[in-house]
């Protein structure tokens, strides 16, 4: 079998651009797992007062219920694009740290903040972080490279920066707009408050407003990453 799969990839990879190729690998995978793992994840189902920690990857919230496509101990498997495996009402919090812009902007992004704003329960608090694409905008329309390395950070190398996060290197500000803003590919969509704050409230909460690193209205909201600080815009809506 294997020795037919390396001729398959061939063949497919001359019709299917690479991307598109891996992505449908991705989802092949990820389907095949999300079946294995659903009937562990289901014992959610009549629990209340949970709190969820949204595409955490490989730092999960003690005391939380964790939700990611990654293999890690403490992170329940689940693709949250294919909604929340909760009650109505029965979560008392989500945390979604830089999770969003992986979403397609339209039906991915409605679907997940309308599975969320269902689960949650009345006073419930969703709490969003995303890359401060506004931030970013001004900064490169400034034409300062300083402001932006010390913002993201980047480290100067030569006649360019090297990226803290993604390791790569930029000669140019444009390299490293792109680079933020589509990582890869990984990245569907750009947000500044404005966008983030009407797109919550047109899914249905009433009470949304932009906050700031480690300030939220849930005492026991899970902690955000110091190392995202300068960069992330934190968003949080209560249902």
């Amino acid at each position: 079998m294997a020795a037919l799969v390396s001729p398959l990839k061939q063949s497919f990879s001359r019709v299917v651009p690479g991307d598109l190729l891996s992505q449908l690998g991705f989802e092949i995978r990820a389907s095949w797992k999300l079946a294995l793992k659903r009937r562990g994840v289901k014992r959610y189902k009549e629990m209340h007062g949970l709190r969820l920690n949204v595409g955490c990857g490989g730092r999960p919230t003690t005391g939380w219920v964790n939700l990611d496509m990654v293999s890690h101990p403490q992170v329940e498997f689940w693709d949250c694009r294919k909604g929340l495996p909760f009650s109505d009402g029965a979560v008392a919090a989500v945390f979604a740290e830089h999770f969003l812009e992986h979403l397609a902007y339209g039906d991915e992004v409605q679907k997940f903040l309308r599975e969320c704003f269902r689960c949650l329960r009345t006073s419930g608090v969703l709490r969003v972080i995303v890359p401060d694409a506004g931030a970013y905008l001004r900064l490169y329309s400034d034409g300062a490279w300083d402001s932006i390395a010390a913002r993201r950070p980047l480290v100067k190398e030569g006649d360019g920066y090297r990226d803290y996060w993604l390791g790569e290197r930029y000669s140019t500000q444009m390299e490293f707009i792109n680079a933020v803003f589509r990582q890869n590919g990984e990245h569907k969509y750009a947000y500044d408050a404005e966008t983030l704050v009407n797109l919550l409230r047109r899914v249905g909460f009433a009470t949304v407003r932009q906050t700031s690193f480690g300030i939220s209205s849930d005492a026991d909201m899970a902690p955000d990453t110091p190392e995202r600080r300068s960069e992330s815009l934190y968003v949080e809506a209560v249902r």
